[in-house]
């Protein structure tokens, strides 16, 4: 089975009238969104025409693109087989914004592909590996909006005020979920130049969200797509449909793009989620539920505080500060002793909470399964090659 870098490989010499967009695409413009195009793409506030795939993948600082080496060697692939393709080289990437917030716990970045005159696929970008990305994404569970998913809103309606033609908002994990957002929150007028959101493996809202009518008027442009062992894309309340597909990955390495598989040009459709992936969304869920706004606040803030009193090294990322994990243990387990009781009791609340409900979702899951509450859209057509 192939990949996206293999598919765009493929239909190198296809353009986009041989061989019209598909959600494929949308993928590859999603996987793109997390490369670092500081310096190199305009920004939001310019009134440049944008730069092609081609130029990006000549530029003097073509490998400040990928600062993240786990992800280095296929991101460099992917934008390869493009820049150097008939279907792609001529692409241009315009409008990009990336900011991180530390003090108002905001990741968020956004980046236009435009392939014509008229036609836009905005693109945010999922969680990165920042400790604050990751910060944002716990305070999903007791606040709405946060901070990237009201920067999403005026960063449509800016794109959506340079340009004429219809736009596509997309988005992978966390960047799925603002293109939702920002889909359903933008003003009217910007709403009829939007004619599709395609999110792939994303979490999502809060219930009220779901079943506001701004969302309800909306839905039927959110196309879904969530691997076999989906951990991110059943978190918290989805509505709707969605379809599921297989992934070359195991377990959490599902969720990455690279690993999602493509024969025919279309996704390769799974069966169903796997019980051992809805037994941790619902745990993680459970806990939305099981607690108050204010308790979700105070567990989050505590767990990350003793994150930042073991973070001597200033470290930006996970990676760079797991690597004095071993050694951070006993400071961790101090840093909880020197709660104060109210908190740490909480914290040892929250953490048997979520080791009790695993237990009992291992049996509740499946009866769910069994109950057929599960939804999938139809297979897309594919086009053969």
């Amino acid at each position: 089975m192939a990949n996206i870098i293999e598919y765009a490989i493929l239909n190198a010499n296809k353009d986009f009238k041989t061989l019209p967009f598909s959600k494929i695409d949308g993928l590859i413009f999603a996987q793109l969104s997390y490369l670092n195009f500081d310096g190199i793409v305009p920004e939001i506030a310019s009134q440049s025409q944008g730069v092609s795939l081609s130029e990006i993948a000549e530029h003097p600082d073509y490998n400040s693109l990928f600062p993240l080496p786990r992800t280095a060697e296929n991101n460099k692939m992917l934008l390869n087989a493009l820049a150097y393709s008939k279907r792609y080289g001529n692409i241009l990437v315009n409008y990009y914004q990336n900011i991180l917030d530390n003090e108002n716990d905001i990741q968020f970045s956004a980046v236009t592909f435009i392939t014509d005159p008229d036609h836009a696929y905005i693109a945010f970008r999922g969680t990165d590996s920042t400790i604050i990305g990751w910060k944002e994404n716990f305070n999903m569970l007791f606040t709405s909006p946060v901070g990237s998913q009201k920067l999403s809103v005026p960063y449509v309606e800016k794109v959506a005020s340079k340009f004429n033609g219809e736009i596509t908002l997309i988005g992978h994990s966390k960047g799925g979920n603002l293109a939702i957002y920002s889909g359903v929150m933008c003003s009217d007028d910007i709403k009829g130049k939007i004619s599709e959101i395609l999110c792939f493996d994303n979490p999502g809202f809060t219930e009220e969200f779901i079943n506001s009518e701004k969302y309800l008027k909306n839905e039927r442009k959110i196309v879904k797509f969530v691997p076999e062992e989906s951990m991110i894309g059943m978190i918290l309340n989805n509505r709707g449909s969605y379809r599921v597909i297989k992934s070359h990955g195991i377990g959490f390495f599902q969720h990455d793009p690279f690993m999602w598989q493509i024969e025919n040009n279309d996704f390769v459709s799974g069966s169903r989620v796997f019980t051992r992936a809805l037994i941790i969304d619902d745990t993680f869920n459970d806990l939305v539920y099981g607690f108050e706004p204010h308790q979700r606040e105070l567990f989050v803030e505590s767990l990350f505080n003793i994150i930042a009193e073991t973070n001597g090294q200033n470290a930006a990322t996970f990676g760079q500060w797991a690597v004095n994990l071993k050694g951070n243990i006993p400071t961790m387990i101090d840093t909880l002793k020197d709660l104060d009781p109210d908190t740490r009791a909480l914290m040892l609340k929250v953490l048997k909470h979520l080791f009790s409900t695993a237990n009992g979702n291992m049996i509740a899951t499946p009866k769910r399964i069994l109950r057929g509450k599960i939804k999938k859209i139809p297979r897309i057509p594919a086009i053969e090659l």
